[in-house]
């Protein structure tokens, strides 16, 4: 019984964690684009104003990139153990259905199986696929931010167009959460676990 709590502990812990994790970097990507959209485009013709807002530029672009480069850490260090959750829920949800179906306990243990059917999906989509779509919208929306706040089409801006266009680069090229390095975690994945749960309990009714 100890050993249990210990255990389930751990596992809601590490849950709390990343999804923390994932939120603040979903955060992070927004300030991002707050701080894009701050940017004083008015006054560039004057060559002071100018060479401040290349450095607030060139700061905005530091800081896309260190996100990049977190986000590149965070999927090296998650892609097992998010791969390995959805294995195991898809897993317990097909055993879930298949208990389900072929017992004949109470009403109470029927209950206690569709509750913890229910909890698996409604952890993973809360804990992984909210907190990951959240990212990747965040991180999409930098894109149009870039293109719409920065007005890049002043001529005194021509020599900047370069650095507009790598940041909207960057942010295209897919800032997600993956699982096993193949699957982008989003919120259709849980869709994604229960069909695949269902094809597999569909084949247990086959084979048994």
């Amino acid at each position: 019984m100890y050993t249990l709590t210990v255990a389930t502990s751990a596992f809601l812990s590490w849950n709390v964690f990343v999804c923390f994790l994932i939120i603040l970097v979903a955060v992070q990507f927004r300030l991002l684009n707050l701080k894009i959209k701050a940017l004083n485009c008015e006054d560039v013709q004057n060559e002071h104003y100018f060479d401040r807002y290349v450095r607030d530029l060139k700061s905005v672009i530091q800081y896309q990139q260190n996100l990049m480069r977190y986000i590149k850490v965070l999927n090296e260090l998650l892609h097992v153990p998010v791969a390995l959750l959805m294995i195991t829920s898809v897993f317990l949800m097909c055993l879930n259905m298949y208990a389900l179906t072929t017992s004949k306990g109470s009403m109470v243990d029927n209950g206690r199986i569709m509750i913890s059917c229910s909890t698996l999906i409604v952890e993973f989509f809360m804990v992984y696929g909210l907190p990951a779509q959240l990212l990747m919208d965040e991180s999409e929306a930098t894109a149009d931010m870039v293109y719409f706040e920065c007005k890049w089409y002043l001529p005194n801006l021509r020599p900047l167009r370069k650095h507009f266009l790598n940041m909207m680069t960057r942010s295209q090229k897919g800032v997600c959460i993956r699982a096993g390095n193949y699957h982008i975690i989003n919120n259709r994945t849980i869709l994604i676990m229960m069909k695949t749960a269902y094809s597999f309990y569909t084949f247990l009714q086959k084979v048994a």
